[in-house]
């Protein structure tokens, strides 16, 4: 795993429990460092298949 990926898994695990205590999905997008929410779902969604938004229903 190159350094980019384990970052990227870092901060989708860091977002994995931000939105498991139910923070919104653009404050978890700035607080885990995507420039913006847009990137972030779009990243998230590449890694399991859903939105970080559908986690929440």
């Amino acid at each position: 795993m190159t350094f980019p990926q384990w970052r990227t898994q870092l901060r989708l695990h860091e977002a994995l429990r931000l939105l498991a205590e139910g923070a919104a999905v653009t404050q978890v997008a700035h607080a885990c460092g995507w420039a913006s929410t847009s990137a972030f779902i779009d990243t998230f969604r590449r890694a399991f298949g859903h939105t970080p938004g559908s986690r929440r229903a």
